[in-house]
């Protein structure tokens, strides 16, 4: 439970980066971005509503980039405070899907924290936490699409 509660903190901190906070004249700009789509699947279905973040690792440089599932699954990333798609570079790739207690997905636009919401995350952490998800991209100059298939 603690676990889930430390997720959805995680989540928390980083919708309220998607809605802004105000810039100010000493904020850097952000890095040049490439395109970055693909698609999340579970078990070969598509994953409905579930949110994809790009976490930029070692030298990479700019912010999270996140994307929202469609009904195909389907997602396309765009900066947290800048242009669609991601810088090149290194990045861990966290997967969050969050549902109703009648397991239901619920669709996080950044507006409402996902606890707000009565939200509990339906992935294992090995794709949802911030700290313990396995999944990576490298984002080539030319961008590219990068599919997730879990299980």
């Amino acid at each position: 439970m603690l676990q889930r509660i430390s997720l959805c903190l995680a989540v928390c901190g980083l919708l309220v980066g998607l809605s802004g906070c105000g810039g100010g004249a000493e904020e850097k700009p952000l890095p040049n971005t490439v395109p970055v789509t693909g698609a999340v699947t579970m078990k070969g279905k598509p994953l409905v509503s579930a949110t994809v973040t790009f976490v930029p690792q070692g030298e990479t440089k700019g912010v999270e980039c996140v994307g929202f599932t469609d009904e195909a699954g389907k997602y396309q990333l765009k900066q947290i405070r800048g242009g669609e798609g991601a810088p090149p570079g290194s990045y861990k790739v966290v997967i969050n899907h969050f549902v109703k207690g009648d397991g239901s997905p619920i669709k996080i636009d950044g507006s409402e924290p996902p606890a707000n919401l009565g939200a509990v995350e339906s992935l294992p952490i090995q794709y949802s936490s911030f700290l313990d998800s396995k999944l990576t991209a490298q984002v080539s100059d030319a961008g590219g699409e990068f599919n997730f298939d879990l299980k």
